[in-house]
């Protein structure tokens, strides 16, 4: 008979072994879980004794590495709010020790410690640049390049973000985001966002990765361009938010939309090969549907931007915006932020198309006979904005009688005379003011509109402008020299000339006094004529009979 095998061991059950275990692995999700709602009361006093009793070196030692999954995550999650509210826990992390247990967790096999981690890193990386560059040093770049193809879109796109923080910190660690670690960053991110289940968060981070490479110049710009599909990409994600934002849609995306428009603006701004690359993916059109968008002002001032920096680079380019529907587009946008300072950008958008040629000029005079600037004009909040939509009245009056005559009708003499008398000791203003009166004034072709000008209201600036412009055009015309005299515009202006003549008298005699006595003259003021005014005026004095001008000079 063969004998019966004997029966394994029995290992003997230690159930106080056990419980000790236990008690450990739920002290330590009970500390990490109490530490988190302490640092979510946001209590600056709390956070700081924290950190006085050394809670990062407790997160960083053991716990980001703990066994339990949830504990690491936990962990994490403490030391992203710790980094993103107090300057000292960027300093221990960044530590090579410290970092290097962080930058482990990358490579956790649990998706949700990988997602904690590049959270953690991107606020690290988000507080400072020498941050980003340590993490860069100690090699973080290599596993978010493998996260960016993880299956998980969380892990995708929290590895987008964490690149993106890493890339804002400044050209060089741009750069090594985009050459250090296998394969193309640039294309894995086109790749991660023309996945057809990519959601809008994953894209927007993507065009926030691409707006992040294209702010340091046009070599950075056009690398991220020709060497992957970004416009498209982008432009994309702009149309595919217009959508889903509209009534019976898939859902809010407001967010998506603006970052998208000022993402591809960032490109087209470094070049006019490369605003011709925007423009060639359709953004345009959907620049131009967006800047009627009368529910999000800021969709409005992203796709104004973007239309204003296409426009501004070649003439083909401010022809195409005007083909698209820009001109009406832009129109209705100034309309809807009339009293805002976001109504700066379509108002320069307006300038750049008008100013490259007449045919242009006509177009944007052509939707409302220019009232649109005008209005822009009256209603600026602020100087920079005012300034531009002079700016855009003068392109657009500079090019003859078709463009100016429709401004001059609608009120714009009046408005930029009044800006500039508003506008005090900034002289960029009064210079586009001046400047655009001028362009009003030459080419308006019909002297009847500036008669109200000839007035001691007009500040001199202007006023030397108006005289100049009877002085060469008045004695050849019948008609005008009538409608001067009946305007009242000659008897004002006789009005002009002994006003000036007083106040030169009394300046010399305050002068001559000040000399006699010793004392300090005044500071000198401006004339209201200059010399050059004051021989206009005799001109256009010695264009009607002796004894009219005197009735009005002595009247």
């Amino acid at each position: 008979q063969t004998s019966m095998p004997k029966p394994p061991p029995v290992t003997p059950v230690y159930a106080h072994v056990h419980n000790a275990v236990l008690q450990y692995e739920l002290a330590r999700k009970a500390f990490v879980t109490t530490l988190n709602d302490l640092l979510a009361a946001g209590d600056p006093g709390q956070t700081d004794a924290l950190l006085r009793a050394g809670v990062v070196n407790l997160l960083h030692a053991p716990l980001v590495q703990d066994a339990n999954s949830g504990v690491q995550v936990a962990a994490l999650a403490a030391m992203r709010t710790l980094t993103q509210d107090t300057d000292a826990t960027g300093e221990e992390i960044s530590d090579p020790d410290a970092l290097k247990k962080v930058i482990a967790s990358l490579t956790h096999r649990k998706t949700a410690v990988a997602v904690a981690g590049c959270a953690t890193l991107q606020a690290l990386a988000e507080k400072r640049p020498q941050y980003a560059s340590a993490m860069i040093t100690e090699g973080a770049l290599p596993p978010l390049r493998e996260l960016l193809g993880a299956f998980d879109p969380d892990t995708k796109e929290a590895a987008a973000r964490c690149l993106t923080a890493v890339a804002g910190a400044g050209e060089t660690q741009a750069r090594s985001v985009l050459d250090d670690g296998p394969g193309d960053c640039l294309e894995l991110m086109a790749i991660v966002a023309t996945d057809p289940d990519a959601s809008f968060s994953m894209r927007l981070a993507v065009a926030r990765f691409f707006d992040a490479c294209c702010d340091y110049g046009a070599s950075m710009a056009r690398r991220v361009m020709l060497s992957s599909d970004a416009a498209a990409c982008v432009a994309r994600l702009a149309r595919d938010a217009s959508v889903a934002t509209a009534p019976g849609g898939l859902g809010p995306s407001q967010r998506a939309r603006s970052v998208a428009f000022a993402s591809l603006t960032r490109m087209a701004q470094n070049g006019e090969d490369l605003a011709a690359m925007v423009a060639e993916t359709g953004a345009v059109m959907d620049a131009v549907a967006a800047v009627t968008d009368d529910k999000d002002a800021n969709v409005r001032e992203c796709a104004a931007a973007l239309l204003r920096e296409v426009a501004c680079k070649t003439a083909d380019l401010a022809e195409k915006v005007a083909s698209d529907g820009g001109i009406a587009g832009l129109v209705q946008c100034l309309a809807y932020d009339r009293g805002d300072k976001r109504s700066m950008f379509a108002a320069q958008t307006l300038g750049y198309i008008a100013d490259y040629k007449p045919s242009l000029a006509m177009a944007v005079v052509g939707v409302d006979r220019g009232r649109c600037l005008i209005e822009a004009l009256d209603s600026a909040p602020d100087a920079d904005s005012a300034t531009a939509a002079a700016w855009a009245i003068g392109c657009v009056a500079r090019h003859g009688k078709e463009s100016a005559a429709p401004l001059a009708k609608s009120g714009a003499l009046k408005s930029l005379t009044d800006t500039y008398a508003r506008a005090g000791t900034n002289e960029a203003l009064r210079d586009r003011c001046k400047a655009s009166v001028k362009s009003v004034i030459k080419n308006s072709g019909a002297l009847g509109l500036l008669e109200g000008m000839v007035n001691q209201n007009t500040p001199p600036g202007i006023l030397r402008h108006v005289l100049a412009e009877f002085a060469t055009k008045l004695g050849n015309d019948v008609k005008a020299k009538r409608s001067f005299v009946t305007s009242g515009a000659l008897m004002r202006m006789q009005a002009i000339i002994k006003a000036h003549d007083s106040t030169v008298a009394e300046a010399a005699a305050m002068l001559e006094a000040c000399k006699l006595s010793g004392e300090e003259p005044p500071a000198p003021t401006e004339p209201l004529l200059d010399e050059r005014a004051v021989r206009d005026a005799k001109r256009i004095n010695g264009v009607f009979p002796a004894d009219v001008v005197s009735y009005y000079l002595y009247c």
